[in-house]
């Protein structure tokens, strides 16, 4: 018998996990720094009176008919489909489509709506489910375009037939969807460019894009396409996802399936404003091959990009800990405001000795900050962090930020500034190892980890999990149905493009 693979639910125990998942590892333990991290001061990064994101109002629960009939409403929906699905003119050879093109976008989208192709299929075959996908055209195309539209919606067989084309399409549609969604979000007032509705430290949550990836688990979680019946000895054939593998999450958990990306945004305190921005597939490697999961952070960072060149307004980008230092530095010099949690096993790393006419401190970046290095009386050693008065930014070609940090001491403070972006000196070569002097942006937040500000931004970045709690939820047994990653990117967007609508259809009326 094949190996089940790892469930995304832990098991209770370790003797149950090596029963029911053998494939699953256990998760090392972290293993205690020998040194001690001072308390955290009251400074810029955490001013008193600082005040918390307001508890927004409870989200209504929408309706399936109710999500489908915001995702006929959606103008953009048949702009889209139109540009990369442009219909045959009446002189091409062939039969005329049953249906118009995009018809299997909203197709593909209410597979988010009602968990599967099948579900979909039945609903559509009903005249009152149908007859609000051709209200929603008629509203958006004109009546001439519905009342062309076939008594009742595609069946499954009309999907699967056209399937195929829209996977060959898919890096276009991917695209064309990505542009589309940033030019609706900057036009409901998310990712404003008005900088004072937001500062570096505490940006305004719609300036914010946060991302994440997520393992969606495929139909099946066959690893064999044959296997035997121990008692019969009958062959059976199953069908495998040729593009599944463990894959390892965030929190270290292994869960067999395949690897997508994406950002999105939000308005604050609102129910029903996400955004998804930009979205895409991860190829899978192996945890052995790809301990750092270098691949999704690759492409996370190329869809912030994407994102940042279309919207100017973006001020911070938050991420979990696949993003390291090589990965922020490039958002770092655009402007972007960076926030991940600090890597397991970074170790304090010496910035600068600074020597004055009466004492000498030394400084290290530890925890994502500045701070000094001090022996307690017990002989271990402590850095405590220096408080941050001032977060400096300078623009230009690349963008400069510093923390103008205190240094306590008994002779008087000193104020100091220190770099928390790659400079030129941290560029250079060094001749012993061949690598940059400094990876500063690996051991130095613009924002830190365990500060007020950084909290904040950090219960962002956590709202990425909602999405994909979200996604996950939106289909039968939490599995995506499809094979594939293409197909699985292809329902992706179409939920995404769901969500978006939901978004677009609430943002007029008051909190849902």
């Amino acid at each position: 018998m094949n190996p089940a693979a790892p469930s995304r639910r832990p098991p209770a125990n370790a003797s149950k996990r090596a029963r029911t998942n053998p494939g699953r590892e256990e998760k090392p333990r972290k293993k205690e720094p020998d040194w001690i991290l001072g308390a955290v001061p009251q400074d810029a990064l955490s001013p008193v009176g600082f005040r918390p994101e307001p508890k927004g109002a409870e989200a209504r629960n929408i309706p399936d008919l109710e999500r489908l009939a915001f995702l006929v409403a959606n103008p953009a929906l048949y702009e889209v489909a139109a540009e990369v699905f442009p219909r045959k003119t009446s002189g091409n050879a062939g039969r005329p489509a049953h249906y118009p093109p995009y018809i299997y976008l909203i197709f593909v989208a209410a597979i988010s709506i009602f968990s599967s192709a099948r579900s979909v299929e039945a609903n559509f075959r009903l005249g009152s489910v149908w007859k609000i996908v051709v209200e929603g055209v008629r509203h958006c195309l004109g009546d001439k375009e519905a009342d062309l539209l076939p008594e009742t919606g595609p069946e499954r067989h009309h999907w699967m037939d056209f399937q195929p084309k829209m996977i060959r399409a898919l890096p276009r549609l991917r695209e064309i969807s990505r542009d589309t969604w940033i030019r609706q979000a900057i036009a409901q007032g998310l990712l404003s460019e008005e900088r004072p509705r937001g500062s570096w430290l505490r940006p305004d949550r719609s300036q914010v894009i946060n991302g994440d990836g997520t393992v969606v688990r495929p139909p099946s979680d066959q690893t064999e396409e044959f296997s035997v019946d121990k008692k019969t000895g009958e062959i059976r054939r199953h069908r495998v996802d040729p593009d599944a593998g463990i894959q390892t999450e965030g929190d270290g958990n292994s869960i067999y399936g395949k690897k997508l990306v994406a950002f999105s945004t939000r308005v604050a305190g609102k129910p029903h404003s996400r955004w998804f921005l930009n979205v895409d597939s991860a190829r899978h490697r192996s945890p052995e091959e790809d301990p750092d999961r270098e691949e999704e952070a690759s492409v996370a960072l190329r869809l912030a990009h994407e994102i940042i060149d279309r919207a100017p307004g973006v001020i911070a980008a938050s991420f979990d800990t696949a993003w390291r230092g090589v990965h922020r530095t490039g958002l770092v010099r655009r402007g972007i405001i960076v926030f991940t949690r600090q890597h397991d096993g970074i170790k304090p790393h010496p910035l600068e000795r600074f020597r004055y006419q009466d004492c000498t401190h030394d400084i290290y970046a530890t925890a994502g900050r500045a701070c000094e290095r001090q022996i307690t009386v017990n002989g271990k050693t402590m850095y405590s962090p220096l408080p941050v008065r001032e977060l400096e930014v300078r623009a230009g070609n690349t963008w400069r930020f510093y923390h103008r940090v205190e240094i306590p001491c008994r002779h008087g403070a000193h104020t100091e500034r220190i770099p928390v972006y790659e400079t030129q000196e941290d560029q250079r070569i060094d001749p012993r190892t061949k690598r940059k002097k400094f990876n500063r942006t690996e051991h130095l937040r613009q924002v830190p980890p365990n500060t007020d500000y950084g909290d904040r931004l950090l219960g962002f970045r956590q709202d990425s999990e909602s999405g994909n709690c979200t996604l996950d939820y939106s289909h039968r047994d939490n599995r995506v149905p499809a094979y594939g990653a293409q197909a699985a990117l292809l329902v992706y967007l179409g939920f995404a493009w769901m969500i978006n609508s939901i978004s677009l259809s609430t943002a007029a009326g008051p909190s849902a």
